[in-house]
């Protein structure tokens, strides 16, 4: 490396670490990716000066006087301006430049300055000039006779360059060895520190939308050459990067050659198949069914062998391009699970070695890779094989392996064949990353870090939005749906956006990140300020309605709370519709009566609730102060009374973004689409959890004139997205495939020992880290409990503040609890006005209360009610701990502690996922032994809860026998294969860890399979060694890579205890 400093030449050698890190830094890369903006900065310098390496010359470079005589052939210097000449020898050849006829005598070029280099000649347009008569035409036959037969010495006609160089190479006499270190000395070389003090210059962007291809000239608009001049060898080579959806959707639609390239049986034939196959296009279903049914995969009689076949299949994979098996065999062998493949193959499989042996020593390469890739325990074993291939197989190659392998693995899912769901994961999560980046852009301002993007969100940027476009954004959980929008209006600063968030804290946070052009809001903000202010004047606002208020307005004979109920639900509902008018729709079909037995309301009965409703909702739109609480305009009343008026948002925005469109009401999303400009609705339909609140999926019930969905999360890596994929695979049939990022990750691996170590004795060693979530308030007043009982000095964060616990009302329940029919608390011990309307009951105040809970079905208060009988009399003391142990700032605390709906929209480096959400009593192998229990009688609420809940990790994630037993029923059991040693068979054949199992370990298997311990949230899973017989139980005809008598083993007579059927805690917040 050589570094000129102050006109001295300071060579310096680096070593391996600098060399890497050189490698690794934006300066170095730039040169290459960015030439162009490498050398800015430097005065009048040539940017583009030294890009490409130049064939030395000692003939000092010549400018034609301004009287060079015409009719001669021109040379470059006439097309392109020479300004100088930058001496770079210390001996420079007197001699002219041949490039030039010029006889008179010619000038020197200023010394010091720079020649136009090739990047900027290049970018000129060459349009030939008129040729003079006496000029002779070069051709091709020419340049190409001037190499092996050398022109005369006296010729008047010019010769260009390339004859120049041919002839000087033949006819020449060999030059004379030129020393060109010659010049060179000891003062020419200074001290270390004069190398030390060079600065960096700093790289600036790229210069023009065109990447620098249009390098200095500015008259060029538009670089020369396109996509059709290429050759169909390189077109190819770039389209087959390109994934299957786009190939089909767009590719095939840009021209004739491209769709003929694309529709090419040979071009990228399995990455093509696999796409179809997984968008069940009949041709293909049928196709595959046809491949597997032929070679006995799906053959019902022998699915015990199914994989050994599959192995079979695809030992016959075709590579679509010239490879050398032994050095694909080779790179193969230094994949860790190898060895496990090579027994099987060896000693389960030997019909391989026979018929597909390929003519080389050793197993098949491409069955040993699948077994490999059906013994993957994790993304990272998939992403270690590709490292190896890519020495011996071509990009294209590696990915049309996967994709075959990916293909078949999910046509046995699809088959109902008993494999893991995590085979078919793995394989997909690595091609996914593969194909769609994350790429880089830049941040929109110079000065900021440049950001990721993935290939779904630029599908979404490349939209332009219309005045009649419906789009539609399904983001799973942390896919960047924020980011998505911010850079979209980044994009567009011509127009001008309303961005409406689900509550005040985004929308607040929003105003930070979003440009300009977009105003942030509430809609409930924007009804506030047309509607909403003038009942806050006359102080006539109240947050929502309560069955207790609404019962004391009810008309005589209409009363009680079961009544106030129905009628407070009808208003509910009404005010959530677009309805115009309260109709018996609005009525609920049924109602909890004063024993807590469920009844059918008639249709008479619903007129009635409708007329009781009717008059209520006109006394709520008086403008006139009231003292009757039950006549308070709540806040989803003037948004209501807002959406009837019509209001126009289309006159100031041109676009408007909606976030969490899984969660709006019907009332919002009619004022909404209403309006006439473009809409674009983003959000998770897996988030959906305020059902409870009238809230309806609009991305399920809004039609839409374009949809794009964002699949790979930023926020955790592989085993986390596995977790929340799987979850909603089996809980909700969801087919689109939740992946992650690269970053490092575990579910109840060693960090969450340390973690569930660090919440038994109270302290964390990484404070605002560690997120316990929970259900429902009752779990998180259980966990704090829990934690202070450990550590009286703990500090715990409350996410979403402490109020949200109501630590002062469960204290006012405990009061009400503590009252006898003599003795009435006075009212400041009784804080909360609502309570102290039961404390005058005198009598049997706690059980009023609870009546109160059970027939109005008031989740909330029926969750601290629970508390302060779970608790009693420690309540008092509790209430003060906790106060005392509260930390407001998150970074300080040891523990966070919450609910998953104040959780949303979070993120946490560990999160522990409590054991109150709905139970899975079982897992999959002993599914049999409880024919009751059914995933589709949970609502679909509960099941989105836990997504949410596990999808808040980022590192590490410490999940329930719940989630467990979810995981069991895609096939996961957490099982890795090993290499049996002497040591564990030097005392005969190890017996199989199952409780209850006879068998023991074969020996002479091929390899065995071992349970990792496992410790989870409410229990510790223990591991060891498995026998055949329970492998086969669990995941099936993999067991047949081990060893034959599998079925020949004794079944396992386990005796199940008394199973816990499902919990469901609806509405407890």
């Amino acid at each position: 490396m050589e570094v000129a400093v102050k006109g001295k030449v300071k060579r310096r050698h680096l070593n391996a670490e600098e060399c890497d890190e050189l490698g690794q830094s934006s300066r170095s890369t730039d040169v290459l990716t960015r030439p162009h903006t490498s050398n800015q900065g430097r005065g009048n310098h040539d940017p583009n000066h030294g890009l490409y390496p130049r064939t030395p010359s000692k003939r000092r470079k010549w400018a034609p006087a301004s009287g060079s005589p015409t009719g001669k052939q021109k040379g470059i210097s006439d097309f392109f301006s020479v300004t100088g000449v930058v001496s770079s020898s210390p001996r420079k050849s007197s001699l002219p430049c041949t490039s030039t006829s010029s006889k008179e005598e010619p000038k020197v070029l200023k010394e010091g300055e720079e020649d136009d280099d090739d990047v900027s000649l290049l970018a000129f347009p060459l349009a030939p000039e008129p040729m003079v008569k006496m000029e002779e035409e070069i051709d091709d036959d020419s340049l190409l006779a001037a190499i092996v037969m050398p022109e005369p010495e006296e010729d008047d006609d010019e010769i260009d360059d390339d004859s120049l160089l041919a002839g000087t190479m033949e006819s020449e006499p060999k030059p004379k060895e030129e020393n060109y270190l010659e010049g060179i000395t000891a003062e020419m070389f200074g001290d270390d520190d004069e190398f030390d003090q060079c600065e960096e210059e700093e790289v600036e962007a790229l210069p023009d939308a065109h990447y620098g291809l249009l390098g200095n000239n500015s008259v060029l608009l538009q670089p020369q050459g396109c996509m059709d001049d290429l050759p169909e060898e390189v077109l190819r080579q770039i389209l087959c990067l390109i994934p299957a959806q786009d190939l089909y959707r767009t590719v095939c639609q840009v021209c004739h050659r491209w769709r003929n390239i694309v529709q090419d049986t040979k071009f990228v034939p399995f990455k093509k198949q696999y796409y179809c196959y997984m968008m069940h296009k009949t041709d293909t279903v049928l196709e595959i069914d046809s491949i597997l049914k032929n070679s006995g995969v799906t053959d019902k009689a022998s699915s015990h062998n199914s994989i050994r076949k599959l192995v079979v299949l695809m030992a016959q994979h075709k590579v679509g391009e010239r490879v050398n098996p032994v050095d694909i065999l080779e790179r193969v062998k230094k994949h860790r699970l190898f060895p496990q493949a090579e027994a099987s193959i060896r000693l389960c499989i030997p019909d391989i070695q026979k018929c597909f042996n390929l003519c080389i020593e050793g197993p098949n390469p491409y069955a040993a890779m699948a077994i490999i890739l059906i013994l993957s325990e994790s993304v990272g074993d998939v992403q270690a094989l590709v490292s190896l291939l890519t020495g011996s197989m071509s990009h294209i190659a590696i990915t049309e392996y996967l994709s075959h392998m990916a293909m078949m693995l999910l046509a046995l899912e699809r088959s109902d064949i008993r494999i893991s769901n995590r085979l078919h994961y793995n394989i997909y999560y690595v091609l996914h990353l593969m194909e769609n980046g994350p790429f880089f852009v830049n941040s929109g301002h110079s000065r900021q870090p440049q950001i990721h993007l993935t290939r779904e969100q630029h599908q979404v940027l490349c939209h332009n939005i219309q005045t009649n476009h419906v789009v539609k954004i399904v983001a799973f959980a942390g896919t960047g749906k924020t980011t998505t929008l911010v850079k979209y209006a980044e994009q567009r600063p011509h127009l001008r956006f309303l961005y409406v968030a689900f509550n005040n804290s985004v929308a607040c946070e929003a105003r930070r990140r979003f440009p300009s052009n977009v105003d942030s809001k509430t809609v409930h903000s924007l009804a506030y300020s047309d509607v909403g202010r003038r009942y806050k004047m006359c102080g006539k606002l109240t947050y929502n309605l309560k069955p207790f208020t609404v019962n004391s307005v009810l008309p005589k004979g209409r009363g009680g709370f079961v009544n106030a109920k129905v009628v407070t639900t009808t208003l509910n509902t009404f005010m959530a519709s677009a309805d115009e008018t309260i109709t018996t729709r609005h009525v609920p079909s049924r109602y909890t009566s004063h024993n807590g037995v469920e009844k059918i309301i008639s249709s008479d009965d619903q007129r009635l609730f409708v007329q009781d409703a009717r008059v209520i909702w006109e006394k709520m739109k008086e403008l006139k102060k009231t003292s009757q609480h039950g006549f308070y305009m709540p806040h989803d009343g003037y948004l209501k009374l807002w959406q009837l008026q019509s209001p126009c948002l289309s006159d100031k925005y041109d676009a408007i973004f909606i976030d969490e469109a899984q969660d709006c009401t019907p009332v919002v999303m009619d004022v909404l689409l209403s309006q006439r400009c473009g809409k674009i609705l983003v959000g998770d339909p897996h988030q959906q959890i305020y059902t409870f609140r009238g809230a309806v999926n609009a991305l399920d019930t809004v039609g839409h004139t374009h949809i794009y969905y964002l699949t790979q999360s930023f926020r955790f890596g592989s085993e986390i997205a596995y977790v929340g994929a799987t979850i909603l695979r089996v809980c909700k049939h969801v087919q689109k495939i939740l992946v992650g990022g690269m970053q490092k990750g575990g579910v109840c691996d060693e960090t969450a020992e340390r973690t569930l170590q660090a919440v038994k004795m109270g302290s964390s060693h990484s404070q605002g880290k560690t997120a316990i979530l929970s259900r429902c308030n009752l779990g998180v007043f259980r966990e704090a409990v829990r934690l202070t009982n450990a550590n009286r000095n703990v500090r715990l964060h409350f996410i979403g503040d402490i109020k949200n616990i109501g630590l002062d009302r469960i204290l006012d329940i405990w009061h009400l609890m503590q009252q006898t029919d003599k003795e009435l608390p006075q009212a400041r011990v009784i804080k909360d006005p609502f309570f102290r309307n039961f404390a005058k009951a005198k009598e049997k105040a706690f059980w009023a209360l609870k009546s109160y809970v059970t027939q109005t079905e008031d989740k909330e208060l029926e969750g601290k009610v629970n508390i302060v009988e779970e608790y009693g009399s420690r309540i008092p003391e509790l209430v003060v701990r906790l106060k005392k142990c509260h930390e407001s700032d998150y970074h300080s605390a040891d523990f966070m502690l919450g609910t998953v709906h104040k959780a949303k929209g979070l993120e946490f480096e560990t999160v522990i996922v409590t054991d109150d959400f709905s139970k899975v009593p079982i897992a999959r192998h002993n599914l049999h032994r409880d024919p009751f229990f059914r995933f589709w009688d949970i609502p679909d609420d509960e099941w989105n809860l836990l997504y949410v809940a596990v999808t808040r990790a980022r590192t590490s994630l410490i999940i329930t026998k719940t989630v467990f037993h979810i995981l069991t029923m895609a096939g996961e059991y957490f099982l890795k294969s090993e290499m049996p040693s002497s040591q564990l068979m030097a005392s005969g054949p190890p017996p199989c860890s199952i409780s209850d199992c006879p068998n023991c370990i074969t020996p002479g298997s091929a390899f065995v399979m071992r349970k990792q311990d496992m410790k989870c949230t409410d229990c510790v899973l223990p591991g060891g060694l498995l026998c055949e017989r329970c492998v086969w139980t669990r995941i099936g005809p993999t067991a047949f890579l081990m060893t034959d008598g599998v079925l020949s083993m004794a079944e396992n007579p386990q005796r199940l205890g008394q199973l816990v059927h499902h919990v469901v805690f609806v509405g407890l917040l």
